[in-house]
């Protein structure tokens, strides 16, 4: 029986994480080892067979939940490297009951049954095993319908040539529940890189990187100079709710009108470079223009690395640097990885007095209303300007807000739903940063400061189906990833005649170089990947590594979607506008580029070699 529930799991399973290409195989190739398995803990003498393949059925059981939830959210499978995020589970407890569903719930379900049915045979053989003729445990029962293991192996392994031999073996080792766990975990212990160093580690390319740091004097350059800096990662701003009105209610006015001030550039084709910690790993590429890890949440995976990114170089410049987050300061180990990130001091939840916790930390109006009194404190540090980095947490996933925050009104069919909720949460988070900007005024700050507002990462996930519809139906086009990636960028600085909207493509490692340049230093140490976007007349690309594969493209007009099963021939690419599907030959060079890049940048932060 459990053999044949495991096969039944692993057909569910393919099912939720999409396989596109070799399902069948790939089904085959998981009940075949599972097979192997039972077979050798039936065939073998040992006692308690029972036991032990109900274990291994358990095991493989709270994995595949695991792989499926950690794929809702992350459109890939997990890696041993997640065991050091054990600890942060607590803290994402309301996400994970969002990204849970009947269909992954079911290959967990019914784990205690099997497990008490299996019980009460085992104990009726033991009754029974005291005299009554003919009695027989379980494992003899299941024993006698398995076969040999020597006979799975083979099977196993004409499968495995086969499909090696026609060229599809990377195919199902990248989508297979448990090759895929098995390299993984080789990868883990050896260390593995993507590709060997030398390969990708060329003198060339070091002096390439170093080359991006001679910023173009131009468009903005040193208009900052010398000015304050207050920059607000928002949570969860995705770019369409800028200038958007749900049914006749606008959904953002205090940003908009923020947009609209004379004073204010607003980028809208820019886009995130978050990995797998999101609003963590949004931080760190735009405050270095580096790719985060793909390992694990880069500041537990290299808190401890020597950086020289926008905290640095303002500092160097005599700036104070201050970081400001309403969540534990511990979380994403951002207490000790704010170090060498270059801040004098964090002001986390612990510095502030509040009665009521939504979400992820503290409410947003509280974290403005009392951060205003440490920027106070800040500013008289010390004669020179200063850079303060804030992080919000209200409008996280999954946007559940207290009634009386429900300021818009949701249609009956939104209400209770992701983005009905979104809408909510993101209004409400526009509102405090209005509030915010006027306490900035009302003390002193704002007129001789540069305030950047952009968002972190998406909010509402494509691959969740009742969202993606209602998100095409309110937009009026098709949501996709390069809709769910799209986050705004807008830089004001008060008295400034500059207004304008900046269409150049870009990404959160375009940030650092961005604002060096508005802020008028120079970068001359470290490495950098991204590039001015006021003053770049290149060709722009970015290349996500998260959501969609390392190796995918978005261009001016149109995303390259690398497919999951790492078959660049089985990869799609559409225009942006018009969603047309074009040929993907087209982008097999820049492909190629965007998984060196990614790679480059990885082996950058494993070597710890960043100030070269």
């Amino acid at each position: 029986m459990l053999p044949i529930l495991l096969i039944i799991k692993f057909i569910i399973f393919t099912n939720i994480i999409n396989v596109e290409y070799n399902r069948i195989p790939i089904i085959l190739n998981s009940s075949l080892i599972s097979l192997f398995v039972f077979s050798l803990i039936y065939k073998s003498k040992r006692k308690r067979k029972t036991t032990l393949a109900l274990i291994f059925y358990a095991a493989v059981s709270i994995l595949l939940l695991v792989d499926a939830t950690y794929f809702s959210q992350f459109r890939t499978l997990t890696s041993v490297a997640i065991i050091k995020q054990i600890s942060q589970i607590n803290t994402v407890g309301d996400s994970l009951k969002v990204l849970l569903n009947l269909k992954i719930l079911a290959l967990i379900i019914d784990v205690p049954f099997v497990v008490m049915c299996h019980s009460d045979f085992f104990i009726c053989h033991s009754e029974r095993s005291r005299g009554i003729p003919g009695s027989v445990i379980p494992s003899e029962v299941e024993g006698s319908q398995v076969l040999h293991p020597s006979i799975i192996a083979l099977a196993l392994l004409v499968l495995i040539f086969y499909y090696n031999s026609i060229g599809q073996i990377t195919s199902i080792t990248n989508q297979e529940f448990f090759t895929y766990h098995i390299v993984d975990l080789k990868n883990y212990l050896l260390k593995d890189e993507l590709v060997e160093a030398s390969e990708i580690y060329t003198d060339s390319d070091i002096e390439e990187l170093k080359g991006r740091r001679e910023l173009k004097t131009g468009k903005l350059t040193g208009i900052g100079k010398e000015k304050n800096l207050i920059v607000l990662q928002v949570e969860a701003l995705q770019n369409f709710v800028i200038d958007f009105e749900y049914y006749g209610q606008e959904v953002t006015p205090n940003i908009n009108e923020l947009i609209k001030d004379k004073s204010t550039i607003y980028y809208n084709n820019y886009y995130q470079s978050v990995g797998k910690a999101n609003t963590a790993d949004a931080e760190f590429a735009s405050n270095n223009s580096l790719y985060p890890s793909l390992s694990g949440p880069t500041y537990m995976e290299y808190g401890e690395n020597s950086f020289y990114g926008l905290p640095w170089l303002l500092r160097d410049n005599g700036y104070t640097a201050w970081a400001f987050h309403g969540n534990d300061k511990d979380y994403w180990n951002r207490n000790d990885a704010y170090v060498n990130q270059g801040y004098e001091r964090f002001i986390s939840q612990d510095d502030f007095e509040f009665e009521e916790i939504i979400g992820f930390g503290i409410k947003d109006e509280d974290f403005f209303s009392q951060s205003i009194n440490y920027l106070k404190e800040l500013d008289r540090v010390n004669d020179n300007p200063f850079y303060a980095f804030m992080v919000t947490v209200t409008s996280h996933t999954p946007f559940e807000m207290p009634e009386e925050h429900h300021v818009l009104n949701i249609r009956e069919k939104h209400r209770g739903t992701m983005v009905g909720n979104y809408i909510n949460a993101i209004h409400y988070a526009d509102e405090q940063i209005g509030k915010f900007i006027n306490l900035l005024k009302k003390e002193g700050l704002y007129d001789n400061s540069v305030i950047v507002l952009y968002g972190d990462h998406y909010a509402i996930p494509v691959t969740d189906e009742e969202s993606k519809v209602i998100m095409t139906d309110i937009l009026d086009k098709p949501y996709d990833y390069d809709e769910m990636m799209n986050v705004p960028l807008m830089i004001h600085i008060p008295g400034e005649e500059i207004n304008e909207t900046i269409t150049k493509l870009g990404s959160q490692i375009d940030f650092y170089p961005t604002m060096a340049n508005i802020m008028g230093y120079k970068i001359e140490k470290g490495m950098i990947f991204g590039k001015d976007l006021n003053n770049n007349n290149e060709t722009s690309y970015v290349f996500p590594q998260i959501y969609i594969e390392p190796g995918s493209v978005i261009t001016e007009e149109a995303i390259f979607e690398m497919s999951r099963d790492g078959i660049f021939d089985h990869s799609k690419a559409r225009q942006r506008e018009t969603s047309k599907e074009i040929d993907i030959k087209q982008f097999e060079k820049i492909h190629k580029t965007a998984l060196k890049e990614i790679q480059l940048s990885n082996y950058i932060l494993k070597e710890d070699n960043l100030l070269q």
